[in-house]
């Protein structure tokens, strides 16, 4: 084509500007669901995640005074423990529960929750779908 005037976009700029021509329109997105949504109460926007915090026991050194032998007994061990959190980000409240683990069966534990906790607000929960 010559003499054409337009200019290649690779792929990962063409996505990001996209994806900031979306974030500009957010204001309007709450809007949006207030209008939809009709109920008692303002709505919350909430960020969910989990973590999975372990413990591992390790053999290490003990000591005791000079005459005694100290007797240090080792038990080889691996826990974890899943914590779920939603985080509200124009009031900076912070809800969490803990859990023995991450699966279809204990994140609606956690989602019937939230409306527990905050049942004036209607809530919008922005889910990353990682568990």
């Amino acid at each position: 084509m010559v003499g054409a005037n337009w200019r290649r976009i690779s792929g990962p700029r063409k996505a990001i500007r996209i994806r900031r021509r979306a974030g500009k329109k957010f204001p309007e997105v709450p809007a949006e669901f207030d209008r939809q949504w009709q109920g008692e109460g303002p709505i919350r926007l909430m960020f969910q995640n989990e973590a999975r915090l372990s413990r591992i026991a390790d053999v290490l050194r003990c000591w005791c005074s000079k005459p005694l032998r100290p007797v240090c007994q080792a038990i080889m061990t691996q826990e974890d423990t899943y914590a779920y959190g939603a985080v509200s980000v124009l009031d900076g409240v912070l809800d969490t529960l803990i859990l023995p683990r991450v699966n279809r069966a204990c994140m609606p534990l956690f989602l019937d929750e939230m409306p527990a906790r905050h049942s004036h607000d209607r809530i919008v929960m922005l889910i990353d779908d990682a568990g």
